[in-house]
């Protein structure tokens, strides 16, 4: 089977990657726009993992102060619901419409077929540990409007969506905030990377904050 985001990152955390970008969108509607573009440019099976990411984010127990908070950590963006009455779910429906016009019949569960066996609660509680060890170099670094909320919300991510979609979100937090760690930790998520079934790039992108220091 090929190792999930054979290319990189992919999903939601995919996303975020490229939005984050200097030339990245700045608004709503420069946003869509950008999901429409990088769709076309890419395979179903993107299509297929950024439709299953959305979705479950929005049908999540999570609040919509809570999504933004995940979209600031992913994106590295504000959302500005200003003049915007369908708040971050109604955006997030958007993206997930965009997403459905390049999926094929059988894509999205064939996608989620492939996460899910990837999910047993081993895998869930050394990314909570993962999560706890690293929380002053992450808090020291990310956004001030994440700062309070971040570290718990991480942590639900894992327990309520996933490893999978967990991971990642974790991954982009770590990356946008641009959070210090050392080359033992970096190992550790390049092992849980391999035993969530993802691609070498996926985790090791070049863009992790990793120094040569003491084990961490």
């Amino acid at each position: 089977m090929e190792p999930l985001g054979p290319d990189g990152d992919f999903g939601i955390s995919g996303l975020g990657m490229r939005i984050a970008g200097m030339h990245g969108p700045t608004n709503r509607t420069e946003t869509l726009e950008f999901v429409t573009r990088h769709l076309n440019q890419r395979s179903p099976w993107a299509a297929a993992a950024l439709n299953s990411d959305i979705r479950r984010l929005a049908a999540s127990p999570l609040s919509d102060a809570d999504l933004e908070t995940l979209w600031l950590s992913t994106t590295s963006r504000r959302f500005d619901p200003e003049n915007y009455s369908g708040g971050i779910r109604g955006f997030l429906a958007e993206i997930t419409d965009i997403s459905s016009r390049f999926l094929r019949p059988g894509d999205v569960p064939a996608f989620e077929r492939q996460t899910s066996q990837f999910d047993p609660e081993g895998i869930r509680q050394r990314i909570l540990e993962e999560i706890s060890s690293i929380r002053e170099p992450l808090l020291a670094r990310c956004d001030p409007l994440a700062r309070d909320a971040i570290i718990p919300l991480l942590q639900r991510a894992v327990n309520e969506l996933g490893s999978d979609l967990g991971m990642r979100l974790f991954l982009r937090a770590l990356k946008t905030s641009f959070a210090r760690m050392g080359l033992a930790r970096l190992a550790r998520f390049e092992m849980l990377g391999e035993q969530l079934g993802y691609s070498d790039l996926v985790v090791a992108d070049g863009t992790l904050n990793t120094f040569l220091g003491p084990n961490d």
